[in-house]
């Protein structure tokens, strides 16, 4: 039991009312709360219970018929108090639902020291609503604000055993942790275990339209709060008189807020209780960034405010149609690996927008939801580029690093990139020597998903090339089955990039022996990732204007200009043959994904041959230029292209590593 200092609802049991019918003994027929001195409100449709009258009833009750109308404050027993109307909007029904109205609001003429109002503030969240049934203290029905519908808000009732009966309308929403009702419970469907309450929104447009000021102060902050408030309200101080004005008028406008704001610590309060009226704040500072500035930093502070203004979050959730579901849902799993999302039910993309905006995050790092929106735009080309601008224009505002946002950006474009692959074959290779017959491998293929498909794998002792050949053969037969694949890939050991890999020869039904780049493009990769982070700078800046493949002719002039120029991706090694291997392995110590080479000649006529391989659009068509020159070469071994080889380190995707059961020693082999 909570003690008499700790118990989070002790506001509200002082504002509690139930609602009787005055002669009728029993339970009350509906509850109420107050919400200023001497003034309660309720459910109209409670208040024609009461009355006897259909619950439906439009017709403003009488002052003679309000007479058979009392009230009793469990806080003060059961001794029941007579009421006035002084607030009346009639429950309207459109089809079987009530779309506006059924709210009451009474005067009782009754002052105690333990009858104190409660402040009616919008819902900061949706999670930590609760209701009473009948005011008991057993009673507590914890809930879930699921979503809006005209002046309702749906609600859940979450885990609790308890539900909506009926003489449970007009109870409040209480919001525990700040101490201020957010709703007034109004029906349930009887078959369904959803149920509905009015917007507080609602509940202050009636209060204000009778001329009654509705409490306005919520448990009181602690000083580290107050501190923060103050940081608030001083950032505001900076603003020139007439700027105040402008800001509190916008502002007023943008929340609907009843009266305008005439002091800075009127403003900030009255952005404290909108769950989106922080950012709404943020976007009327827009044009003052200095002062803008300094409120984000005391806001994010307070870290309970929600990053989107509503217009904000209504395009968000346009963009994220439900034919987005899926890649919502996975994003969101990316962002926050802990989320808990319903299984069941129909999509609800607002509803896991405004959980992702309730995970609070440092500063420096992006908030899940904007993780979420560049998640969906990587994956979804079609709606890229509305959702970047969405995500441009908040980012700014809300004063992201645009490096953080840089780098979130390339991270989802390389997990869609991987999840959008086309087929590949993965074969890695491992030998004591890069001339050994004897070669122990592991072939892997993968569909468009990154999904492995089918493994062969050789024994642990090693296989011969042409048992090699046999599962290779096996294997591209099972790749070309799909329509359209990105061929094979080689991962090889450092050592073993001068193998004639793409000569191995297949046999595909009965054909005869075809080298496995005649076929389809054939690239190698290493083992290991060496210099992760440069090599995924360069394939970014791949496509820089003026930026071209490189002509590597001598090393150490390279090792220079590779190292000052990091845009360079793609080298052409020109070098003599027996530099290949120191070649191969500045390349891959310097990150540059791309190097094509020629196994055997050197010389001026090879330098132009190389160049002619490589087209102006490159990073698209050069594996298949590499694998045209193949065909021409077709047996004839002194054509260049049967000496071509291309390395080719995507960082788009990292393959995964395979597991053998005596993996060799050597770099690149893996445990």
């Amino acid at each position: 039991m909570y003690g008499q200092r700790d118990d989070p609802d002790a506001r509200i049991r002082r504002a509690w009312v139930t609602v009787h019918a005055r002669d009728a003994a029993g339970a009350g027929l509906g509850a109420g709360v107050v919400v200023a001195d001497g003034y309660l409100v309720t459910c109209a449709h409670v208040v024609n219970a009461a009355l006897g009258r259909p619950k439906l009833t439009a017709a403003e009750p009488t002052a003679q018929d309000m007479l058979r109308v009392a009230v009793s404050f469990p806080v003060l027993g059961d001794d029941r108090h007579a009421v006035q109307l002084a607030g009346w909007l009639a429950p309207r029904l459109e089809g079987h639902q009530w779309w506006t109205g059924d709210l009451a609001v009474l005067k009782v003429g009754l002052r105690a020291p333990d009858i104190r109002p409660v402040a009616i503030r919008e819902p900061a969240g949706s999670l930590v609503t609760t209701w009473y049934a009948d005011g008991a203290q057993r009673s507590l029905v914890d809930v879930r604000v699921q979503a809006g519908m005209g002046p309702w808000y749906i609600l859940d009732p979450g885990y609790a055993p308890l539900g909506i009966q009926p003489g449970h309308s007009g109870a409040p929403l209480w919001d525990r942790e700040r101490g201020c009702a957010v709703g007034l419970v109004v029906s349930a469907e009887p078959d369904n275990g959803r149920s509905y309450a009015i917007k507080a929104s609602v509940l202050l447009g009636l209060l204000t339209a009778i001329g009654v000021l509705p409490a306005v102060t919520a448990e009181a902050p602690d000083p580290r709060t107050r501190a923060r408030l103050g940081e608030l309200v001083r950032a505001l101080y900076k603003l020139g008189r007439g700027e105040l004005e402008q800001c509190a008028e916008r502002l007023r406008i943008a929340l609907d807020l009843p009266v305008t704001p005439r002091t800075c610590e009127e403003l900030v309060g009255s952005v404290l209780d909108p769950p989106r009226g922080m950012a709404t704040l943020l976007r009327v500072l827009s044009e003052n960034e200095e002062v803008a500035g300094l409120v984000r930093k005391a806001a994010a502070k307070l870290g309970t405010q929600r990053l989107l203004t509503q217009d904000e979050f209504d395009e968000l959730r346009m963009l994220l149609s439900p034919a987005d579901y899926p890649e919502v849902r996975a994003a969101a799993q990316q962002a926050v690996p802990h989320i808990l999302l319903c299984e069941s039910g129909p999509p609800d993309v607002g509803v896991l927008l405004e959980d992702l905006e309730d995970r609070v995050v440092p500063p420096d790092i992006v908030p899940p939801v904007i993780q979420v929106v560049e998640e969906v735009a990587a994956a979804r080309p079609q709606e890229r580029d509305s959702l970047r601008d969405w995500s441009d224009r908040v980012t700014r505002i809300l004063g992201l690093s645009p490096e953080a946002v840089r780098q979130c950006r390339w991270s989802a474009e390389s997990r869609a990139s991987a999840r959008t692959v086309l087929p590949v074959l993965r074969v890695w290779l491992w030998a004591n020597e890069p001339t050994a017959e004897t070669l122990a491998f592991d072939i892997r293929l993968y569909d468009a998903h990154g999904q492995q498909v089918k493994g062969w794998l050789g024994e642990d002792d090693g296989h011969s090339r042409a048992g090699l050949c046999a599962a290779l053969s096996d294997a591209v037969e099972r790749l070309d089955s799909y329509a359209e694949t990105a061929g094979v890939e080689f991962l090889l050991q450092k050592g073993f990039f001068g193998m004639a890999v793409d000569r191995l020869p297949t046999t595909i039904n009965g054909s005869g022996p075809r080298p496995v780049g005649w076929d389809r493009p054939v690239v190698l990769r290493g083992q290991t990732s060496e210099r992760a982070g440069a090599r995924r700078r360069r394939w970014e800046q791949r496509r820089s204007a003026g930026v071209g493949p490189y002509l590597l002719h001598d090393l150490e002039a390279a090792n220079g200009t590779l190292t000052q120029q990091e845009e360079i991706a793609c080298v052409v090694a020109c070098c003599p043959p027996d530099r290949y291997d120191d070649t191969l392995s500045l390349c891959r110590y310097l990150g540059v994904p791309v190097v094509l080479w020629q196994r055997s000649a050197h010389g001026p006529d090879t330098v132009d041959a190389l160049r002619a391989v490589v087209p102006q659009n490159w990073p698209e068509s050069l594996r298949e230029q590499v694998r045209r020159r193949r065909v021409d070469a077709m047996h004839d071994t002194a054509h260049m292209g049967a000496h071509l080889s291309l390395l080719w380190e995507d960082p788009n995707w990292t393959p995964p590593e395979p597991r053998l059961a005596h993996p060799t020693t050597g770099e690149g082999g893996v445990a």
